[in-house]
């Protein structure tokens, strides 16, 4: 133990002191008023402060000034001693915190706002989502290059499944040579002629549209599209600012194109479809057909509006699966096919 004489500052007032260097700690004895007190300094907590003189964290603000420059050397070894990895450690501390809450920040941002996006387009109001799905049919239909004739075939096709919904579904054909069609949120579907060349059966045609029928009435062109635009969108819906959520999807309306949405949402609507079909006995081989026409515009991967992480012929099994699609009783409907020749003849 090594003992010697100091002088003590706390704050604004100051003592003779004795002080201590113990193993761990500093031990610095006052007179206060004629009562001795013990104050205790640990080690990693003291900084040098000039020529034999030492400072302790904390306020008020407390200071030492040894009179021995012997001690006040070992003191500043042990200090040194003992600050330095205790640093070290608080400073990887941090730095491990701080990296610990970037990486939730980027999980959130990845997975949180998206899913979150999700849920609220489950309590986005159907009347302001079929305004919303007008504005947005409203700011593609300028590029569209539309077949008026094949349009209204299509529509009377489509009337003649009978399918109930809360929407009331408009159809567009579009003069395009891809193979592609897409929901919008709100009620319209847009089908390319390019698709609709490649089909050999009504049943195809019907199988297309019950597949994009799901992705409007189940909401999910509207979920994709929020999770799509999730940032913007979940901070304007979190703020209650429909205006501006609005504004953001009818920006990107091109997206809905090439709009993807997910092996979930595009495996809801393969099943949906088909069991549509076989409620109205109409064979469900004719999303068997449609994906094999698919195959043959793109191979395996077709393009994002029917695309998931499932390639055609594990889709193709799925439907071959189901058991409402096995054993079917099935029914030729006149009706549906003579629309579907008028479609065929007409170009």
């Amino acid at each position: 133990m090594i003992q010697n004489s100091a002088t003590y500052y706390y704050g604004e007032e100051q003592y003779t002191a004795f002080v201590e260097l113990l193993k761990s700690k500093l031990s610095i004895q006052i007179n206060s008023n004629g009562e001795k007190r013990t104050i205790i300094w640990v080690y990693d907590q003291i900084t040098e402060d000039g020529l034999n003189a030492f400072t302790y964290l904390g306020v008020p603000k407390q200071s030492l000034r040894i009179h021995s420059s012997e001690i006040a050397q070992l003191l500043a070894q042990k200090a040194k001693k003992r600050s330095n990895p205790a640093r070290a450690y608080k400073a990887a501390t941090f730095i491990r915190v701080l990296l610990v809450m970037i990486a939730l920040a980027v999980l959130f941002y990845i997975y949180g706002v998206p899913w979150l996006a999700g849920k609220m387009a489950n309590r986005f109001p159907i009347s302001y989502e079929k305004k919303l799905g007008g504005q947005m049919y409203n700011a593609l239909k300028s590029s569209f290059i539309i077949d008026q004739e094949r349009t209204k075939h299509v529509n009377a096709f489509f009337k003649q499944l009978n399918i109930p919904s809360n929407y009331d579904l408009q159809i567009t054909v579009v003069k395009n040579d891809v193979a592609n069609a897409f929901a919008i949120p709100g009620g319209h579907i847009v089908v390319y002629t390019g698709i609709l060349k490649g089909m050999k059966s009504y049943e195809e045609l019907a199988a297309l549209l019950l597949h994009e029928f799901t992705h409007v009435e189940n909401r999910h062109s509207l979920k994709s599209i929020f999770r799509e635009a999730s940032s913007s969108i979940f901070l304007s819906l979190l703020f209650g600012n429909m205006e501006a959520v609005s504004s953001v999807l009818i920006t990107n309306a091109d997206n809905l194109t090439n709009l993807s949405y997910g092996r979930d949402l595009e495996t809801e609507s393969d099943k949906n479809g088909a069991k549509l079909l076989a409620q109205r006995n109409i064979d469900c081989k004719g999303f068997v057909h449609l994906f094999q026409l698919l195959q043959r515009e793109y191979g395996q991967e077709p393009p994002e509006y029917l695309s998931s992480h499932s390639n055609l012929d594990k889709r193709i099994k799925n439907i071959q699966n189901l058991d409402y699609c096995k054993g079917q009783t099935l029914r030729k409907d006149s009706t549906l096919h003579t629309y579907f020749l008028r479609l065929q003849t007409s170009y």
